[in-house]
């Protein structure tokens, strides 16, 4: 589990200080910190990431440093168990996290006189984000569809993918070139491939590594929703709402035309635990904005601030009763919908006449998307 953050900061008498532990429990001492410290500023000391491994707590360490150049320097340190990475929460949730947590640093520093009020709410905002990075891990299979497409690397692993079968060895060659960059953990990177069955991993007679097949592919754009239009087309909830609410989803998809920027956003808005919670809410019925159910301690503030994101981005639409009452639509469903790849027998002919893919690799590949197909 995410044990917690610790962060420091550097000042030129004093040199690495702790600015807060979350929960206050979580210690470490200043020679692991100092590791973690070395590990950013040797070379350039810039702002940047790393992933330190302390063994002496039985932690992970994704690390991020704002750089020996920054107004102060803060080390931001999101403690993990030795078995996490992480990648596990997708590329940009710990960025995010970080971004925000520095604001709340920067805060701090320019307003002294509020510094009790202004760590109380960090203090929250970490509790609260330590309880979302839990939720990233326990992802539906459509949310790790969408967590793939959201990645970089997640994209350039689907396009190499689909043009053949490749051993890790050789994904982990390409992948670099093609980003530029060293890959590490690369079993991180494929678990999503692997726990929505899109990737079979098996040995080839013969071979000294692993060989990854792709058996099932998958897109990702908006849809109708079918059950919201069909409650509507028996003039649920009443005639006027189901009227003016199929006025605006035929309006929406007689325009729509899914490209690779809206499919994203459509992406990120599904693996946000919060965003995904309403987005399967509002798929079986609309509610009046004050019957919407609450989690534990959400407030109406809180609901409307996600109610607004999801308007923002198309996701739903807010319609007046007659009698002025606002209800919530669902407008667009999200989905990320698989589908067989039968271009792979295409392609899987061609790299064998090329010499490109061996026979047996081949036969073997045939053998595996005629089991999926099956299914």
């Amino acid at each position: 589990m995410t044990k917690g953050y610790i962060i420091t900061k550097w000042t030129e008498d004093q040199g690495l200080m702790l600015q807060l532990s979350y929960p206050e429990s979580l210690k470490v001492d200043l020679d692991d910190m100092m590791r973690i410290f070395y590990a950013h500023i040797t070379g350039a000391a810039e702002a940047g990431n790393v992933l330190v491994r302390l063994e002496k707590v039985s932690s992970n360490v994704s690390s991020y440093f704002t750089g020996m150049d920054s107004k102060i320097p803060f080390m931001i340190n999101l403690m993990l168990d030795l078995d996490e990475d992480p990648e596990i929460f997708g590329e940009t949730a710990i960025s995010e996290i970080n971004s925000n947590i520095l604001t709340y640093l920067n805060a701090i520093a320019n307003e002294p006189s509020k510094i009790y009020d202004i760590t109380e709410e960090l203090k929250d905002y970490i509790k609260n984000s330590l309880f979302l990075l839990e939720r990233l891990k326990n992802l539906s299979k459509e949310q790790r569809l969408a967590q793939i497409f959201t990645s970089e690397k997640g994209r350039k692993i689907l396009e190499i993918l689909r043009e053949s079968a490749y051993s890790r060895k050789e994904l982990r060659d390409i992948l670099e070139e093609k980003l530029a960059k060293s890959i590490f953990n690369l079993e991180i990177t494929l678990d999503p491939f692997v726990k929505t069955d899109l990737l079979k991993q098996d040995w080839i007679e013969g071979d000294s590594d692993i060989s990854l097949f792709l058996i099932s592919d998958f897109i990702i754009m908006r849809a109708p929703p079918p059950k919201i239009i069909e409650d509507a087309k028996k003039n649920l909830p009443t005639p006027y709402l189901a009227l003016k609410y199929l006025e605006q989803v035929n309006r929406f998809f007689s325009n729509y035309t899914p490209t690779h920027d809206d499919n994203l956003k459509v992406a990120y808005n599904m693996i946000n635990p919060d965003k995904y919670d309403f987005i399967t809410l509002f798929r079986e019925k609309a509610f009046p904005i004050n019957k919407i159910p609450k989690s534990p301690g959400e407030t109406f503030d809180e609901i409307k601030e996600m109610l607004n994101l999801l308007e923002k981005d198309k996701v739903i639409t807010i319609i007046k009763d007659q009698k002025g009452l606002e209800w919530i639509f669902l407008l667009t469903d999200t989905i990320a919908q698989t589908f067989y790849p039968e271009y792979m027998i295409e392609n899987i002919r061609e790299k064998t006449s090329q010499k490109k893919l061996k026979k047996n690799t081949a036969i073997k590949y045939l053998e595996l998307l005629e089991q999926f197909y099956k299914k």
